[in-house]
């Protein structure tokens, strides 16, 4: 009897952990607040996961039911729940004898599978890229096909420890490739179980160890720079002595005309000299331009800038950035390494942010509770040297014009989105100079004044009644009128607002479409399916919607107001769709290339560069065509020549898994 139960007791306490049910919890934090959370149950070969978070209004939930082979490969999934901006959420997936099946409503395949392969949910929590990670590392050569399409690697890339009281964990940064563009970073403990994902002002960590995600945080940043210092070392070309190209076609954006079959010299990173000048230099680098176009770099007005966006601006030909929101620190430190060198990006002109605490605040900048709170946040900026301060929805109608005044006494423009319970008109004639979001102009004829526009109600009520509004009625040209008068800038970020209301589930974003097959396989698949709840009901509504947009932009242009174009979505390839829209809407080819290069340096105070004059900096870009005559060329950069160094952006697309839209090889 006594062995018998010393034998029980033995099988009780040796058995794996997941022959057992157990809970593991994790926070989701915003700006270092808890927003939500993950709640795994791992249940035998089973796992249900729990995973929601609210950011201003809005965010995901999503329930997981997961289904493991013993090899961590996933044999059966479904997924169902909202997704972050609220469009249903329904996908599954199941593998048997071979054939590996999934549907959703945005997409339905079936494929035959050759040996093992891990399927990468569309709509899945966070949690399943632990799964990942145990299955490449199992697999031969730790190697795995992933399902829909690509091939996943995992890298280990440093330990450290980390404490709570008198608990102590190991934790692991990983490194999973082959998801996109960039490297997925997951940290794991010594179980391989999720302890942190870190994402600058949001993350995931185990519940009850929050302290610890930024410093997390802070070594996974130190080892990406790592990641893109090699590759600034490998993909940049030095540019010493004098550069000629020559037998360009050559807009300067100084004017509307195109300067055939002329050549352009450039030395320590400025235009030395333009036409039959050009000649008198003895080249050390000459650069046969044939066919193509030389013009400014591009800019792009509504950025909230990365580590990772760098490389993708150069390759798409943007050359300078002007951020919107980011933390101090960050837009600092990223700014230096790309003017380094150290890393490939454009230069980067900054802007303050301020929003008033309250549930939904921005996730970065300065809040603030009060008015004087808010006032001193403008000084600290103009500390700083900040020539600009954005404010968000939450911020009070009261505040608007002190701070105007505030800024303005400091030489600083105000630009943003309209506050929350305030008219575009009032918030204009308060001391706003520009305005960031086309959605904002619609909102002044459409919110009331008890609609919260802080919340999702700021897309979902232009969607359902901006195609209703009479933009030739005299209240509209009244407004227009007085945003030239008072010479208002409209940033339109009209292309996420074209997608909000034309996507629809099942289809591919229609904005998208000529560069899907160039992306990475789930890259491309995140353009697919709608992100607002657009049913046939309202259908009709939200494309109506989508085509005012553009007719206000028009308008706009037409009446003189100052647009700028920005992406605030998926760099360097959104800006290139803003172009096309701008096209689209009436305006013309050159006018839509100046707005996006000499009159963007001339918004963010730049004299230096925008246009291809001598004496200016050398910030230009090759095209493998004429955007003059087809707007679409803009996305068929050859050549970037930034400063004293190049960049060849068929290689620099490759480098991150995309096929490239136009070749040219020149010596390093």
């Amino acid at each position: 009897m006594k062995s018998f139960l010393s034998a029980f007791l033995l099988l009780l306490f040796t058995c794996p952990p997941l022959l057992a049910s157990q809970t593991v919890e994790y926070d989701w934090l915003t700006m270092g607040k808890k927003s939500g959370h993950q709640t795994v149950i791992y249940d035998g070969n089973k796992t249900l996961i729990d995973f929601e978070f609210t950011d201003r209004g809005r965010g995901p939930k999503t329930h997981d039911e997961i289904w493991l082979a013993d090899d961590h490969t996933i044999i059966k999934q479904t997924v169902t729940g909202h997704s972050y901006m609220g469009a249903e959420v329904f996908e599954s997936f199941s593998i048997s004898n071979g054939v590996a099946s999934w549907q959703s409503t945005d997409e339905k395949a079936s494929v035959k599978v050759k040996g093992k392969a891990f399927y990468v949910s569309a709509n899945g929590a966070p949690q399943s890229l632990e799964f990942l990670v145990k299955a490449v590392l199992a697999a031969p050569n730790q190697s795995l096909n992933l399902l829909p399409g690509g091939i996943a690697t995992v890298e280990k890339l440093l330990t450290t420890t980390v404490s709570l009281d008198k608990q102590q964990k190991q934790v692991s940064l990983y490194a999973v490739n082959g998801m996109g563009f960039t490297p997925e970073y997951i940290w794991l403990d010594t179980d391989l179980r999720i302890f942190a994902l870190a994402a600058d002002w949001m993350g995931m960590v185990a519940k009850g160890w929050d302290r610890h995600l930024p410093q997390l945080q802070k070594l996974q940043d130190e080892a990406n720079d790592k990641t893109h210092t090699d590759k600034a070392q490998k993909l940049t070309i030095s540019l010493p002595g004098v550069t000629l190209i020559e037998q360009v076609n050559l807009f300067t954006a100084t004017n509307h005309k195109l300067i055939k079959n002329t050549q352009v010299a450039i030395k320590a990173g400025k235009i030395l000299a333009i036409g039959k000048a050009a000649s008198a230099y003895k080249a050390n680098r000459t650069i046969n331009g044939r066919g193509k176009t030389l013009m400014p770099g591009l800019w792009d007005m509504h950025a909230h800038i990365s580590q990772d966006d760098g490389l993708l601006n150069i390759a798409a030909g943007v050359t300078s950035i002007r951020d919107l929101a980011n933390k101090h620190d960050t837009v600092m430190r990223l700014g230096k390494l790309f003017e380094s060198g150290e890393a490939i990006g454009p230069s980067v002109y900054r802007a303050g942010f301020i929003d008033k605490k309250t549930q939904y605040s921005a996730p970065t900048g300065h809040l603030a509770q009060t008015l004087e709170e808010a006032l001193a946040h403008i000084d600290w900026y103009a500390e700083r040297g900040y020539p600009q301060i954005k404010i968000y929805s939450s911020i009070d109608p009261a505040w608007v014009k002190p701070m105007a005044e505030r800024i303005h006494h400091h030489g600083m423009k105000l630009s943003g989105h309209i506050p929350s319970f305030m008219t575009t008109e009032q918030a204009i004639n308060q001391g706003f100079d520009e305005i960031q979001h086309i959605n904002m102009l619609f909102l002044n004829f459409l919110a009331g004044p008890k609609d919260d526009t802080r919340t999702p109600l700021r897309f979902t009520l232009v969607g359902d009644k901006a195609g209703q509004l009479d933009l030739d009625s005299k209240a509209v040209n009244d407004f227009i009128a007085l945003l030239k008068a008072k010479d208002i800038v409209v940033d339109t970020t009209v292309t996420i607002f074209h997608s909000l209301f034309l996507n629809r589930a099942g289809q591919l974003d229609a904005g998208y479409a000529p560069i899907a097959d160039h992306l990475p396989t789930n890259i491309r698949r995140s353009l697919m399916g709608a992100t607002l709840d657009i049913t046939a009901e309202n259908e009709q509504a939200y494309t109506q919607s989508a085509a005012a947009l553009l007719k206000m932009i028009k308008k706009l242009h037409d009446a003189g107001v100052r647009l700028v174009a920005g992406t605030d979505a998926m760099v360097g390839f959104t800006l290139h769709r803003e172009l096309e829209l701008f096209v689209e809407a009436g305006i013309g080819n050159a006018e839509v290339l100046t707005i996006a290069t000499a009159k963007a340096a001339k918004i963010a105070g730049q004299s230096d560069v925008g246009t291809i004059e001598v004496g200016k900096k050398a910030d230009l870009i090759l095209l493998d065509g004429n955007p003059l005559n087809n707007i679409s060329d803009i996305r068929k950069v050859a050549l970037v020549i930034k400063g004293e160094r190049a960049y060849q952006p068929a290689k620099l697309y490759q480098s991150v898994g995309v096929k490239p839209f136009a070749r040219m090889d020149i010596e390093k």
